[in-house]
């Protein structure tokens, strides 16, 4: 098998691609000078070629820390995509997302007086959401950062504490953890801890392992140090 271009990506399992093909090409699909608006999220639906995605932090013009929901609708390959800032008050300091049917399932790291948690989100205008968790067992989460959803319907997700290094929540009422929510129990457990800063998580095709980045390198307050963790 042709071996894909090495300047564009680095292939580990030789499964990606029957995704990327063996000449696979990068395009610049889309840019915004007046803030970081592509971050986290990236969430596709196929359906409506739209895709979903959350800005970094950034400060408003009123001088209030905020991130940016972006849908993305992709158009002909000779078009520029149209851009639209969704609002949708709920989804307070929105970071990753996934797919929920035909829903968006978003992490929410709340503020000083918003809680965070997961949401979920309509795709369709006016973007109504509605929180599927916020606490575990009545303590509030840190900052949810990313989430998964398994072939079960059961929700992993990771709360490292960046929120309040960075100023937008409180102070830290749960140790940096991993959390794997049941939405037809609403039973919550909290599955692994030992973390600096979990953050990215993701299966294994089989479901049968878990990867968690730790991103303990880097805290909230720009910080850094080369001896702590920065590995999955």
């Amino acid at each position: 098998m042709e071996v894909a271009n090495s300047s564009v990506w680095k292939v580990h399992d030789v499964s990606f691609y029957r995704i990327i093909g063996t000449n696979p090409s990068l395009k610049l699909l889309l840019s915004v000078e007046a803030y970081p608006f592509a971050h986290e999220a990236g969430v596709f639906l196929p359906s409506t070629k739209e895709l979903f995605m959350t800005s970094n932090q950034f400060t408003d013009q009123d001088g209030n820390k905020k991130v940016q929901i972006t849908k993305v609708t992709l158009t002909s390959d000779d078009q520029t995509p149209e851009r639209e800032e969704v609002d949708c008050a709920d989804i307070v300091m929105g970071n990753g997302a996934v797919n929920d049917l035909d829903n968006i399932l978003f992490c929410a790291q709340g503020s000083k007086t918003a809680p965070g948690g997961l949401f979920r989100m309509s795709p369709i205008p006016p973007y109504k959401a509605e929180a599927v968790v916020t606490s575990f067992y009545s303590r509030p989460f840190n900052s949810v950062n990313d989430v998964v959803i398994a072939k079960d319907g059961c929700i992993w997700f990771t709360d490292p504490i960046y929120g309040f290094e960075q100023g937008i929540r409180p102070s830290p009422s749960l140790p940096n953890q991993v959390y794997r929510y049941d939405p037809r129990t609403s039973s919550i457990r909290a599955v692994a801890d030992g973390f600096g800063r979990p953050n990215g998580l993701c299966f294994s095709p089989d479901e049968t392992v878990l990867y968690i980045t730790d991103t303990d390198y880097i805290h909230g307050d720009d910080s850094k140090d080369p001896t702590r963790c920065s590995t999955m």
